[in-house]
């Protein structure tokens, strides 16, 4: 870390998404002034809006990769940047008014965190009756947490987080072979990334003060084909921790049972069909992963 006021990048990674990533940006050059953006554009062709935008803001840079892969994308923001901290925020969430600088306090109020995650609401759009908010992460108050045995979930999901640029760079970033853009695993790279995180003895920072809303925009059915992916990921992820030495394998996939159970719990409380087809779709995802994960050379 740098002997000054340590110093922050924000990137978002996006792939054909014209709209929202913009929605995205305005957010980020409303609520973090002055705090420099990297776009990592995975789009087939350079976006030119992008690059008209990137053209009137000396702060914002934009990367045009002709590959695939949110965990590469990642990767290639990271070495991108040569600053002390790297903050995430997907292209379809929008951060509060005050998170440059919310962000910026926390990374002052806490030299020893290599991991900083905020308070991801749902949107306010209509949502469907009995669908579940897609990945959000409520934190109401502020915690610490740190332990190999800790849940990655626990300290948030890829949709907003930041990180340590050294810490990221010694656990050597985001696995490629899972994440969004990845066909069999198509996600489960953020969860990789925080169980290797916090098994390194890191130590994460959840905060309520740094704010934003995650857009609720997809239909019901392209929920429940998300939640089978995820699920299928989630799977694939802790058979690649089982019998690496690096732990927590078995009770990592049991943990995907126990979502499943969940699910269909509140099915039944809800009396909702539809989450009782998620609960189906992360059921027969789980199977999936299982399947792919366990012969896989990791």
């Amino acid at each position: 870390m740098s002997e000054s006021t340590p110093t922050l990048t924000v990137a978002v990674c996006t792939r054909g998404r014209t709209d929202k990533v913009r929605a995205t940006l305005d957010a980020l050059d409303a609520g973090a002034p002055g705090v420099p953006l990297l776009v990592i554009d995975q789009g087939a062709a350079p976006d030119a809006a992008l690059a008209e935008r990137a053209a009137a803001d000396l702060r914002l840079s934009v990367i045009h990769d002709g590959g695939r892969g949110l965990s590469r994308a990642r990767n290639l923001a990271l070495a991108a940047v040569e600053g002390d901290w790297i903050a995430f925020v997907d292209d379809d969430c929008l951060v509060a008014a005050d998170f440059g600088s919310a962000l910026l306090a926390e990374i002052a109020a806490h030299p020893a965190a290599d991991w900083i995650a905020g308070d991801v609401r749902a949107g306010t759009a209509d949502v469907p009756s009995g669908l579940p908010p897609v990945t959000t992460f409520p934190v109401d108050r502020p915690l610490i947490r740190r332990g190999g045995r800790t849940l990655p979930g626990a300290i948030g999901f890829g949709v907003l987080f930041c990180v340590r640029r050294s810490t990221a760079v010694r656990l050597g970033g985001w696995d490629e072979r899972l994440g969004p853009g990845v066909p069999d695993l198509p996600a489960a790279d953020d969860m990789d990334f925080n169980h290797r995180l916090l098994r390194s003895g890191a130590t994460a920072v959840l905060s309520p003060a740094v704010r934003a809303v995650h857009d609720q925009w997809r239909s019901p059915d392209e929920v429940v084909e998300l939640q089978r992916g995820y699920s299928r990921a989630w799977a694939g992820f802790a058979c690649k921790h089982l019998g690496r030495g690096s732990g927590g394998g078995l009770r990592l996939w049991a943990w995907g049972v126990v979502d499943i159970l969940d699910m269909a719990a509140s099915a039944a409380d809800r009396r909702s069909p539809l989450r009782a087809r998620i609960a189906l779709a992360k059921l027969r995802g789980l199977i999936e992963g299982t399947a792919l994960g366990l012969p896989r050379r990791w």
